[in-house]
C-alpha cells in the first residue's frame, strides 16, 4: 500500500509540473499580441520592440520578419534625428533675421535684444539632445553595451540641462539690463510652464541618478524596479512638455515681431498672401512645424506597442 501510495504522489507531482510548464508556455506566447510578431532570427530589435521578439504568426510579419509598425518606429526615430539638425538650422537662420533685434547674438550689456536671441537657440539645441537622447536606447545604431548607452544617455541628457540653463540665464540677464531698459520677468503663458518644464527636468534628472547611475546600496531592487517606471512616464511626458512650451515661446515672440499683413477685403484666399507674412515669421512658423512633427515622431518611436491587442473582443 505505502508504495502505490509513492507512486500515486509520483504521478500526481509529474502532472502538477507538466501543468505548470504549459501555463508558462502560454503566458510566454501571448505576451505579445500575434499581430506585433516577428522571425526571432531575422528581426533586429528596434525602436519600442523588444530584445527578444516572440515566434512569428503567419501573416503578422513583413518579408524579413519585422512586422510593419517596428519598421515605421525606426523610421520616425531617424527622421527625428533628421529634424532635430534642421530646427538648429533654422532657429540660427531665425535669430539672423533683421526683425530679431538687428540679428545674431551678443551677451553684451546694451545690447538685450541679441542676449535674448540666445534663448531660442539655446533651448533648441536642448531640445535635440533631449530627442536624440530620448532615443539612446531605442535605435539600430546604439552599442550592445548597456552601459555605454546609459552613459551616452547621461550625457545627452546633461548637455541639454546645461543648453537649457544658459537659454533662461540669457532671457532674465536682457530684461534686467538697465542699458536697454528693464522687462518684466515672468509674466507670460511660457514662462509659466517653462519654470514648471525646468522643475520637472531636475527632479526627473535627479531621481534618474541616484537610482541608476550611482550605486546607493539602500535602494533596493523593487525600489529601482519602480523608480524605472516613473521614469519611463515622466521622460515622455517632460519631453512633449518641452515641445508644447517651444511652440509657446515661438507664438509669444511671433506676437512681439507682428507677422499680420494689411488687407482691404475679407480674406477668403490667405494662401495668395503668404509671401506678404515678414520673412521672420515664416521662419518661425518652420520651425515649429519641425518641433510639431519631431515630437509626434518621437513620441511615436518612443511608445511600446506590445500590449495593444490588434482586435478588441466583442461583447456578447
Amino acid at each position: 500500500t505505502a508504495s502505490l501510495n509513492r507512486r500515486r504522489y509520483s504521478l500526481l507531482d509529474q502532472l502538477l509540473i507538466t501543468h505548470e510548464m504549459s501555463d508558462t508556455e502560454s503566458v510566454n506566447s501571448h505576451s505579445r499580441p500575434e499581430w506585433l510578431k516577428g522571425d526571432p532570427e531575422e528581426s533586429t530589435p528596434m525602436a519600442g520592440g523588444p530584445a527578444n521578439p516572440s515566434p512569428p504568426s503567419p501573416g503578422a510579419q513583413s518579408v524579413n520578419g519585422e512586422h510593419w509598425l517596428l519598421r515605421f518606429q525606426h523610421h520616425a526615430g531617424v527622421l527625428s534625428h533628421i529634424l532635430a539638425l534642421m530646427a538648429v538650422c533654422i532657429v540660427s537662420l531665425w535669430v539672423s533675421d533683421e526683425a530679431m533685434g538687428g540679428g545674431g547674438v551678443s551677451w553684451a550689456e546694451g545690447d538685450a535684444k541679441k542676449v535674448f536671441n540666445w534663448h531660442p537657440v539655446m533651448m533648441i539645441v536642448a531640445f535635440a539632445f533631449m530627442t536624440v537622447s530620448s532615443l539612446a536606447f531605442f535605435m539600430r545604431w546604439r552599442s550592445a553595451d548597456r552601459k555605454v548607452n546609459k552613459t551616452l544617455h547621461v550625457v545627452q541628457w546633461t548637455v541639454a540641462a546645461t543648453c537649457a540653463s544658459i537659454g533662461l540665464v540669457a532671457v532674465f540677464k536682457s530684461h534686467n539690463d538697465a542699458a536697454s531698459g528693464f522687462i518684466a520677468n515672468l509674466y507670460s503663458l511660457h514662462s509659466w510652464i517653462g519654470i514648471a518644464v525646468i522643475l520637472l527636468y531636475v527632479a526627473q534628472f535627479l531621481a534618474g541618478a541616484l537610482s541608476f547611475a550611482l550605486n546607493i546600496q539602500r535602494i533596493t531592487p523593487s525600489t529601482r524596479a519602480k523608480a524605472m517606471n516613473l521614469h519611463k512616464f515622466f521622460g515622455p511626458t517632460i519631453y512633449i512638455a518641452s515641445a508644447f512650451t517651444i511652440l509657446l515661446g515661438i507664438q509669444e515672440k511671433e506676437g512681439f515681431i507682428g507677422c499680420s499683413y494689411k488687407v482691404d477685403q475679407a480674406d477668403t484666399f490667405p494662401l495668395r498672401h503668404f509671401s506678404e507674412i515678414p520673412r521672420a515669421c515664416r521662419i518661425s512658423h518652420s520651425l515649429g512645424i519641425i518641433v510639431f512633427i519631431m515630437a509626434l515622431c518621437t513620441t511615436f518611436a518612443l511608445y511600446d506597442f506590445s500590449g495593444v491587442p490588434v482586435h478588441r473582443p466583442r461583447r456578447e
